[in-house]
């Protein structure tokens, strides 16, 4: 009876000191593991953003306080807030749509960001986030498709130079946009049949991606030297995995800067 009384009056005092005019004694209690979950989420509404913020960084507060705190006005709250390892799934679901890009382009790498949250990125506006989201391993199969499907060739880029799934790979490959055809020459489960296909590409920005690859072998690379696009030229000549053979043929090229480039690799005069 007596532990119950003087847990009643431990509780009593740090309701009172919970109101308290002086942000200290407030600042306290926030911070206090004796503080219960009821006391801590009326405190969400606390006049003091320095209070609140200690709230929000508490890794055993209710769910309750969390969800509350989702919408506080203070940026620094939320921020602390989204990066506290210990805010629930519903509440990054909330999160998707705060107002401020930094609290929305943290909740891709959180550890408890589940399937729930990764729908709600998904469903997004925020093409940054979608593709924060897509540049992240071991995405689960729904979201894979989701973001393979996405309406922004950014996205399905990023996903194209991320993802551990072998089939979404190659659906990005034989994408129609070549940015993300580009994304696909990244990515390390990219066959070396793959990047035949890629190097070989009608856009040259795909091919030059491809040799920024620095995985081609030694005959494509010789090929590249008589490839049509200047830009792919010059990138071959400034690839720093480029062999001396190949970078020798590009010395004569007619394109005054590729033949530039090569030269200066080479340690030749560069003088026209």
């Amino acid at each position: 009876m007596a532990s119950e009384a003087d847990s009643a009056i431990g509780k009593a005092d740090l309701d009172v000191r919970a109101r308290h005019k002086k942000v200290e004694v407030r600042l306290a209690v926030a911070g206090d593991p004796a503080t219960p979950p009821e006391i801590l989420e009326a405190m969400a509404a606390d006049p003091s953003r320095t209070v609140r913020r200690a709230l929000a960084a508490r890794r055993d507060a209710p769910d309750g306080l969390f969800g509350a705190l989702a919408g506080d006005p203070d940026l620094k709250t939320r921020q602390i807030l989204v990066e506290n390892p210990a805010c629930p799934p519903v509440v990054l679901v909330a999160l998707v749509e705060d107002p401020h890009g930094s609290v929305r382009w943290s909740l891709p790498d959180h550890p408890a960001a589940d399937v729930e949250v990764h729908r709600a990125i998904c469903r997004s506006p925020d093409e940054d986030l979608r593709r924060l989201l897509a540049e992240s391993r071991g995405l689960d199969e729904e979201t894979n498709a989701a973001l393979a499907g996405d309406r922004s060739p950014n996205v399905r880029a990023g996903l194209a130079a991320h993802t551990d799934d072998p089939a979404i790979l190659a659906t990005l490959i034989a994408d129609a946009d070549p940015k993300v055809r580009a994304g696909a020459t990244r990515n390390p489960l990219t066959t070396m049949d793959w990047h035949r296909l890629l190097v070989n590409d009608r856009s040259a920005a795909v091919r030059a991606a491809a040799v920024q690859s620095g995985k081609l072998p030694h005959g494509e690379l010789l090929r590249l030297t008589r490839d049509r696009s200047v830009n792919v030229r010059w990138w071959l000549a400034a690839w720093p995995t480029t062999p001396e053979t190949v970078l020798q043929v590009l010395a004569e090229d007619p394109h005054p800067d590729v033949m530039t480039q090569a030269r200066g690799r080479l340690g030749k005069n560069t003088k026209l």
